[in-house]
């Protein structure tokens, strides 16, 4: 337990040092704050760009929510994934880890305290961006009349940590960060295209991710998300024990 606690520590320190957490923090802060603004203004300044452009309808808080998952699901877990898809490269590369096991750190304890620091600064980053969005759509509209909206925020950032044990997964079997990155990609990739199987496609983790605006605008029932949401969680936790377990076996 202090050898874990001793590695969160050091993670935590090498975060800030090295700018991932504040990079982080800044790309979900200006999409947060970017979300209500760009559903609020965008028609305007289109339409005065273009003269003959006829907007159908006046923007509505559910377009700055539309806008806060498209982009954080989008652009906000990419950067996430980039950002820490070099956290074993870096030991690999440095043979720090070697010094640390063979002193008697155990491997666990490496892996639990890597996922254990990446996995707060996006929960601080992710609530900080979704608490930009609330706080512009309540100012910039004054009845904004929606259900479910921290409930749609809670299940896209359970999707986060389903995204996280991926990438330790590949940050793990592979030692270059690329490959790690497009590890996870490709996993990702490949559980949406299980979304297209009509018996299974309701219980897909990513529906979390898809239908945030469905949920807050009433044409999605909060016990529909019930089943995905509980799935990721098993996903998540699954994608950490083989984490653990494929690198208790690997040559350092």
């Amino acid at each position: 337990m202090s050898g874990y606690i001793a590695f969160v520590k050091k993670e935590f320190t090498e975060n800030m040092k090295n700018y991932r957490f504040l990079i982080l923090f800044a790309v979900f802060l200006i999409f947060g704050i970017m979300s209500a603004f760009l559903a609020k203004f965008t028609p305007g300044i289109l339409s005065a760009l273009a003269a003959d452009m006829e907007m159908t309808s006046e923007p509505v808080a559910l377009d700055a929510w539309k806008q806060f998952y498209k982009n954080i699901s989008g652009v906000g877990f990419s950067a996430f994934i980039i950002l820490f898809g070099s956290c074993m490269s870096n030991e690999y590369s440095k043979g720090t880890l070697i010094l640390m096991v063979t002193k008697g750190l155990s491997r666990k304890a490496v892996i639990l305290a890597k996922y254990t620091v990446a996995a707060v600064l996006m929960t601080i980053s992710y609530w900080i961006g979704y608490a930009a969005t609330y706080g512009y759509t309540i100012f910039l509209w004054n009845d904004t009349n929606l259900s479910n909206v921290a409930l749609a925020a809670v299940s896209l950032w359970i999707v986060g940590f389903l995204y996280l044990s991926i990438l330790m997964i590949g940050c793990v079997i592979f030692k270059q960060t690329f490959t790690s990155i497009l590890f996870t990609g490709g996993v990702a990739a490949f559980i949406s295209l299980l979304g297209m199987i009509e018996p299974i496609a309701k219980f897909n983790p990513f529906i979390l991710t898809s239908k945030n605006v469905d949920l807050i605008s009433g044409e999605v029932i909060p016990a529909e998300f019930l089943i995905p949401a509980f799935i990721s969680v098993i996903l998540s936790l699954l994608g950490l024990l083989i984490a653990i377990r494929l690198f208790n076996k690997k040559q350092l």
